[in-house]
Parts: C-alpha cells; structure tokens; sequence
C-alpha cells in the first residue's frame, strides 16, 4: 500500500460550494448589503482587472489601482447612476468604523 499525501489533488480555481470559496452571484461574485452610516450600502469584493485604471479610496485617500483585488461599495437606494460606487481598499473598509470621520465616505 502507498503512503497517503495530505497535498491538495486539484490545484487551480476554488470549487464552488467548498469553505472558503465565494458563492457566485447572479451577475458574478455576491453582492453582500451592510448597513453603516446611516444607509444599507451593497459591497462586493473585485479581484485584479488589468484595466490600467486608478481610482481613490475615500477611507485613505491613497489610490487604488485596477490591478489589486479591492472592495466596491455603494448605496443601495442609488445604484440607478453608476457615479455613486466608491472603490475601498479591503483594509481600508474594514476599518471603516476605527477611522476619524472627516472623510468622503459617500
């Protein structure tokens, strides 16, 4: 008898499903709703794009380049103009509620 390997059999994408593997939404990955500040605010985690574009992370105000997985976020009850997202460092939003207000959060 061979010995058994404790290594992973499959190696590439995440299965879905599986812990810790993000369950694919209808238009990509979930969608999840939060409530803070005083409106629920939709958020969903966006890997590299490549695009080549930069936006600014109103928690740091340091940019945030298309090429780093971030976090976008924006207000449920405004969706209808595409102008109300925000792009957050991950970090960044998860210590919304430690950060000094005083930033542009909306």
């Amino acid at each position: 008898m061979a010995p058994r390997s404790n290594r992973p059999r499959r190696r590439g994408r995440p299965v879905p499903g599986r812990a810790g593997s993000p369950a694919p939404g209808p238009r990509g990955p979930t969608v999840v709703e939060v409530a803070w500040a005083g409106q629920v605010w939709a958020i969903r985690q966006v890997g590299p794009t490549g695009t080549g574009r930069v936006y600014r992370c109103p928690g740091c105000q340091h940019e945030v380049g298309a090429d780093v997985a971030h976090t976008v976020v924006w207000p449920v009850d405004g969706m209808q103009q595409l102008d109300n997202r925000r792009h957050w460092h991950t970090v960044c939003w998860s210590a919304r509620e430690r950060r000094r207000p005083g930033g542009s959060f909306a």
